[in-house]
């Protein structure tokens, strides 16, 4: 099955982000030889944001490219990968790591992206000038803003825009006409999964617009396609910018405007998103804040509120799936940012809500029926900073449910048995031990015992990395600390002799040797499993097999055992 996620602005962005590096870790979407898995589906990311220079693109193509090393590693690759960006394995799912980058302001017809509203509208090529006409809608400063980092939370500017570029789509001609074949697209069975928020700039326009645009597609061709949609509710506040705008009646005359925003740009020329402009550039981002146009965290609420009577009243029927996702209590960002290489907001444990909820949409699963939509939500009451992996929903693969807890925990058992309980440090052919049966494989083929050491090695640590990375209080927000606390009990820096002691058999009276309990279990959170270094070795792949058979192998055997502490 042909998945697709289609992240809209930077919020969608991020959810695309959390998307992979679940992936990479290990979450399933399907049951493959009775083992849960995500190989045998395909992942493609389509993006669709005007800011070129966007600091959550950035993450995103370091995360895929981190996960390009995974899949081929775990493919028996060697050395760097292939210049593919096809990254496939038995580890996880296929995924296409070039993102399908739309910019939706270069429009057919212009030399180059268009820069404000009034370029798009009144000197469209081959049009009438129709600018008498749009002051009935549009003041002078909505007309020349500049758009090119975003819809600054006015879907008012940016749904023209969106509209244009969603009737481009079909045009193999046009700039985003020509990234996708649509001719082949028609032919395939497809989910779509289209993510942003609803109280933003690009997210909000683009959301509903590409979302009708699919289903009118859908219907002339009587296509196998399905569409999901992801509402990301208000999760984070962002703080105010570093001056305030002007009072309106001020924001009409455009000298007083100019000369304010000369003042205010040479004023604040030494902060993050101003120092990284030229003078004329850090004057027009002055302006811009001055006449209103930025994020404005004092009626997120609110206008996503009026999104979702929306949604209800004419958009719901789009969607053959529609989540909903928010947080009671928004974090709060210590940085403001106008877009760009300096806007990293930090990933939110609700992005990874909504990953989770991709994931439940590309195994199959269905959140209701007919115009019936179920919410399914934690803990109201929860304060910032305190979301733990046990809190985020579950889904199911084939009716087996998927828990956070019990994905991490295998997946960290997974890193320590393939790195500390094989003795790769010494010539397979005086092992004591046969885990999986790698000693005669390996007593044959001496060479592919380091390749294999230092690929699990690399593709191990990079996984390691992208867990941490998720969970982390001082790169994230939204979670607990205790949940890296229980991390690093499993893979932290000097943890595996402290596993490899719980791991070890119960002794009897007498030193003799009990049934195959381990002294403790490995826990992780409400989860744990027991299991001793027979048990793992135990687990024998298939004659014929890659390092991402074993390792899935070894992850469900792992997974399979692993619930609920005793």
């Amino acid at each position: 099955m042909k998945n697709i996620i289609i992240a809209t602005g930077g919020n969608g962005t991020r959810v695309a982000d959390a998307l992979a590096r679940l992936l990479a870790i290990g979450f399933p979407t399907r049951l493959r030889g009775g083992q849960p898995t995500s190989v045998g589906d395909e992942l493609e990311i389509w993006r669709i944001d005007p800011d070129r220079s966007s600091g959550a693109l950035t993450v995103l193509n370091e995360t895929l490219r981190r996960y390009r090393w995974i899949q081929h590693l775990m493919q028996d690759g060697d050395g760097e990968p292939a210049a593919s960006p096809r990254a496939e394995s038995p580890w996880a799912m296929t995924v296409n790591t070039q993102v399908r980058d739309f910019d939706p302001l270069a429009l057919p017809g212009f030399e180059k992206p268009v820069s404000t509203l009034r370029e798009l509208l009144a000197q469209a090529p081959g049009k009438r000038d129709g600018t008498s006409l749009l002051y009935a809608f549009y003041e002078d400063k909505d007309l020349d803003v500049k758009i090119n980092r975003g819809f600054y939370q006015k879907p008012f500017i940016g749904s023209p825009v969106i509209a244009a570029f969603a009737a481009s789509l079909t045009d193999r001609n046009s700039p985003a006409g020509s990234q996708i074949d649509f001719n082949t697209l028609r032919q395939s069975q497809a989910r779509f999964f289209i993510c942003g928020s609803v109280y933003g700039g690009t997210g909000a326009c683009a959301l509903p617009v590409i979302g009708q645009f699919l289903a009118r597609e859908r219907q002339r061709g009587n296509l196998s396609w399905t569409i999901g949609g992801c509402l990301l509710m208000p999760y984070f506040l962002p703080p105010p910018p570093p001056f305030s705008p002007l009072p309106e009646d001020r924001q009409a005359d455009a000298r007083y405007v100019d000369e304010a925003a000369r003042r205010m740009a040479q004023q604040h020329a030494a902060h993050e998103a101003f120092a990284v402009l030229n003078d004329e550039e850090r004057i027009a981002l002055a302006r811009q804040i001055l006449t209103g146009f930025y994020a404005d965290p004092t009626d997120l609420a609110l206008r996503a509120r009026h999104s979702l009577v929306y949604y209800r009243d004419i958009l719901a029927p789009t969607f053959d799936e529609l989540y909903l996702i928010g947080k009671p209590q928004p974090d709060a960002l210590e940085r403001w940012s106008n877009g760009g290489s300096t806007q990293r907001n930090p990933l939110n444990a609700t992005e990874v809500v909504a990953a989770i909820a991709a994931l439940n949409y590309f195994a199959g699963n269905s959140v209701g029926g007919g115009q019936q939509y179920s919410l399914a939500a934690g803990d109201a009451t929860l304060a910032p900073a305190t979301l733990r992996l046990a809190d985020l929903p579950v889904y199911a693969v084939n009716g087996q449910p998927v828990d956070a807890e019990k994905v991490f925990l295998a997946t960290a058992t997974l890193i320590h048995l393939l790195k500390y309980q094989i003795d790769w440090s010494s010539d397979a052919r005086g092992w004591s031990a046969d885990p999986g049966g790698l000693r005669r494989l390996y007593q044959l083929d001496p060479t592919r015992q380091e390749r294999d050491r230092v690929a699990y090695q690399t593709a191990l640590d990079f996984i390691r990395d992208i867990m941490a990375d998720m969970v982390s209080p001082d790169r994230t927000l939204g979670w607990s600390a205790g949940i890296r606390s229980d991390l690093d009990k499993l893979i932290g820096p000097g943890a595996e002799s402290a596993v490899i002691e719980r791991m070890k058999r119960r002794p009897r009276l007498f030193g003799l040797a009990a049934d195959n309990a381990p002294q403790e279990p490995l826990r992780f959170g409400n989860a744990a499993v027991e299991l001793t270094s027979f048990d793992f070795y135990s687990w024998t792949p298939p004659p014929e097999f890659t390092r991402g058979d074993y390792a899935r192998l070894v992850w469900a055997q792992v997974f399979a055992k692993a619930g609920a502490p005793a």
